[in-house]
């Protein structure tokens, strides 16, 4: 299976999942079967292995930033101006003049949507694609891809956060070598990984050797799966320390001018660690910008998170693109929910069931926006997609095949794409 994800037969991989969606829907989202035989069976196409994940954490307003309503009723749209972009058919918020100029290569998705209102719920909605179990705890994307990407390898971690883990999902019901490895400060890099004072790699070596032997005896009386997870997460930490992969944490090392274009903040110095980090083969970099819960103050804040956004990540396209890294690295930008399209007071109060997403890199059909809510931003009223569907897209765009799924502890079997029957993501086929 690894190497068919990377041989097709003279069709591109777009062509291919359009026709077959076309084919057996008619319609513009891909069924999971017909995905998995196109993947199976196609020879040259070329998928991403890497995901660059920026997380808008507390509620991106879709009104003022990348779905704007300048024909709506007073009361709604507030002061935000809306500008063209390279792309002739996307419009976006004046907000983004940087970003404007990379217009073909977004896809922005308009017409995401859930029923999760609160902040905790809305979040582990996104990252995970289901509602908070009592029962069972769902991995976040990342650990999919971490788990699920074959393409590449690297001592990195598969899965980075730069942000910490509280409230975080993490693995879920995976074992532990998929959940994040957090990084709190990207000038400070991963912290803890070097040698104490007077001590050698020899000493190390030698430690990690008696480890490794006492590990294997207590895993041949209790095979259990969390027991070796825990050594497996010991034995890539040591294969890290001793890696020169690991100077990748050190953006010290990056032109100066470069790291001014990113932006001299903890949000522009962990966009530049991330693109360094899937240079050296980490699959999965998850990174947080707070501070969108504007229930006051609302333009202010969307106006001086958006300069972060829009400086940062219109110099990672940028890079990404001079590096050669594009193609093989997507680009997510996604929120727990939207805001509320009425304003109330100087803010907006949260709004779930409208919101926006979008996509770059990665091979993803840029230059558009899919997906419609109606005048005010209220309601999708053209091509709704679920969290599962946003997520079994980037799957696609991965090439994971959606048969590949592993065991949770409620009997039920999940991969990517979600679980089985009405939980089961589609691909949104227009934007692959």
């Amino acid at each position: 299976m690894k190497h068919s994800l990377n041989q097709l037969d003279g069709v591109s991989r777009r062509e291919f999942i359009t026709r077959m969606a076309r084919t057996c829907l008619g319609v513009s989202l891909v069924p999971p079967l017909g995905l998995a035989r196109a993947l199976e069976s196609s020879s040259t196409a070329k998928f991403a292995s890497h995901v660059i994940y920026l997380n808008m954490r507390g509620g991106m307003s879709h009104i003022d930033t990348f779905d704007t309503k300048p024909d709506a009723p007073a009361g709604h749209q507030g002061p935000v101006k809306t500008i063209k972009t390279k792309a002739d058919d996307l419009l976006i918020s004046s907000y983004f003049p940087k970003l404007a100029e990379h217009g073909k290569k977004l896809a922005v998705v308009r017409s995401m949507h859930h029923t999760q209102g609160a902040h905790e719920q809305g979040m582990y909605k996104v990252l995970t694609g289901y509602e908070v179990s009592a029962t069972l705890r769902h991995p976040a994307l990342g650990s999919w891809v971490a788990r699920q990407v074959t393409q590449g390898h690297s001592t990195l971690p598969p899965y980075i956060r730069l942000a910490g883990l509280a409230g975080h999902p993490g693995s879920g019901f995976m074992d532990a070598r998929y959940a994040p490895v957090p990084v709190l400060d990207a000038s400070k890099g991963l912290e803890h990984t070097l040698l104490q004072n007077g001590d050698s790699m020899t000493n190390l070596r030698k430690r990690s050797g008696l480890a490794e032997t006492l590990n294997r005896d207590f895993l041949s009386r209790y095979p259990m799966a969390d027991v070796k997870a825990h050594a497996d997460v010991y034995a890539d930490a040591i294969k890290l320390m001793t890696s020169k992969d690991l100077d990748a944490f050190d953006i010290t090392q990056e032109k100066s001018k470069l790291a001014e274009d990113y932006g001299n903040d903890d949000f522009g110095r962990g966009i530049l660690l991330a693109r360094r980090l899937v240079e050296r083969g980490t699959k999965f970099v998850e990174i947080e910008l707070g501070g969108w819960d504007t229930h006051s103050d609302n333009f202010a804040q969307v106006e001086y998170l958006s300069s972060r956004v829009d400086n940062a990540v219109a110099t990672l396209l940028e890079d990404l693109e001079t590096l050669g890294l594009l193609e093989s690295t997507l680009v997510v930008l996604t929120t727990e929910f939207g805001r509320g399209p009425k304003i109330e007071g100087t803010g907006r109060g949260h709004h779930p069931i409208a919101f926006s997403s979008f996509i770059a890199g990665g091979g993803v059909k840029g230059g558009q926006a899919y997906g419609k809510t109606d005048a005010t931003g209220t309601q999708v009223i053209e091509n709704p997609v679920t969290v599962l569907d946003f997520h079994a897209t980037i799957g696609a765009l991965l090439g994971v095949p959606p048969q590949e799924t592993i065991a949770a502890g409620n009997g039920g079997s999940f991969s990517i794409y979600g679980g089985t029957g009405a939980k089961r993501g589609v691909p949104i086929a227009a934007l692959i």
